[in-house]
């Protein structure tokens, strides 16, 4: 896309899925900010947002909850089909095995890294996710170095770059009407070259973002650590009175706790896998589930049935638990094209009976919602 910016008809798309979903996505600013959406700078700098990748693609739904306006560096096989064009949208990422898989001409592939570039100059909002794949785990996959390679790029140029790292928390990553929120940190202060050469310039440009990225993202020495503050971090939201109960600051609260205890200092957690940590006896206090009502919930949906059912039966389909949201809002969204029409035309005959279905459903889809049942 020529534009800096998302476009509108994305942005809405994008929305509206993640809010039926989700619901409410929150936004949490540590960089000295209020609540809520990340500001545009008022001087216009481009901004390189860098942010954990943990939930497929579904990921970039709620870095946009963030930063409305942000294109991503998406790779191409999600946008060669028409129906993923309709809310997937971005900078083409085309690896070597995806030129000889579809047949490309080498020489009309652009660098990802020289496409980020432009868009950048343009003065957008870039999206990046340095771990490159996703992964439902304890602590990040390596970074990678592109987004060091693209900050240096512009500073080299006298572009003054605004990086930020974001953190993603979802309290189950499978499940429908979970909590997912959004932590933003400061702007990443980015090491100055001072007559290095430009490969260890990079290096130290990558292991501040490295670090400032760690600091807002699930970043645990083991698996054992992070089942038990998943559990203790959302049991806490749900005790909190009112609705300031936020997942995500418990969540990173607990684990900056934990790094502390076992030593470490927090920016360093990588050095850390292997080591012992908590064992399964001290997870801490299971959260409860709510069957019954989360039954309920899905029974006053009757009149969206197709639709729940198209997106199950998807989701049973997916290769890894990071996939399932994914493969399930695609169902559904298809689901959603055919079903709505016909309610539509069934209103027209049986307008009781549908406007009482909608609203029914509506009904369960705020009882699944609540604070309490969420997980």
């Amino acid at each position: 896309m020529s534009d800096a910016s998302l476009g509108l008809r994305h942005r809405i798309i994008n929305a509206a899925m993640r809010t039926v979903y989700f619901g409410r996505v929150r936004v949490l600013d540590l960089s000295g900010s209020q609540d809520g959406q990340a500001p545009p700078s008022p001087t216009r700098r481009p901004r390189l947002i860098i942010a954990s990748h943990r939930n497929g693609a579904i990921d970039g739904h709620q870095v946009l909850a963030a930063f409305p306006r942000a294109q991503f560096l998406v790779s191409i096989q999600l946008l060669r089909h028409w129906f993923l064009r309709l809310f997937i949208a971005g900078i083409p990422v085309v690896r070597p095995k995806d030129v000889d898989r579809y047949g490309l001409d080498p020489a009309s592939v652009a660098s990802p890294v020289d496409a980020g570039l432009a868009h950048l100059r343009r003065g957008g909002d870039l999206g990046i996710f340095p771990e490159a794949s996703s992964e439902w785990g304890h602590r990040p996959q390596p970074y990678k170095s592109g987004a060091a390679r693209i900050a240096c790029t512009l500073i080299d140029e006298g572009i003054d770059l605004e990086v930020i790292p974001v953190g993603l928390f979802y309290s189950t990553p499978d499940r429908f009407r979970s909590r997912a929120e959004v932590v933003h940190g400061p702007a990443v202060t980015l090491p100055s070259r001072d007559g290095r050469d430009r490969r260890e310039w990079e290096s130290a440009v990558a292991s501040a973002m490295g670090s400032a990225l760690d600091a807002v993202s699930v970043n645990c020495p083991d698996e054992a650590t992070f089942e038990r503050i998943e559990a203790e971090a959302l049991e806490r939201a749900r005790r909190t009175p009112g609705r300031g109960a936020s997942y995500a600051q418990t969540f990173l609260e607990l684990q900056q706790a934990a790094d502390s205890a076992d030593g470490r200092d927090g920016a360093g957690t990588r050095a850390g896998n292997g080591r012992g940590g908590p064992t399964s006896a001290n997870a801490g206090p299971a959260p409860r589930t709510y069957p019954l009502i989360r039954a309920l919930g899905f029974a006053l949906m009757w009149v969206f049935a197709p639709v729940l059912a198209a997106a199950g039966f998807a989701g049973s389909r997916a290769d890894g638990r990071n996939t399932v949201t994914f493969f399930r809002l695609l169902a559904g969204f298809a689901a959603v094209m055919v079903w709505v029409p016909a309610l539509i035309v069934a209103a027209v005959f049986w307008p009781a009976v549908i406007g009482a279905g909608v609203l029914s459903g509506m009904i369960g889809w705020l009882l699944l919602g609540m604070r309490r049942i969420r997980l």
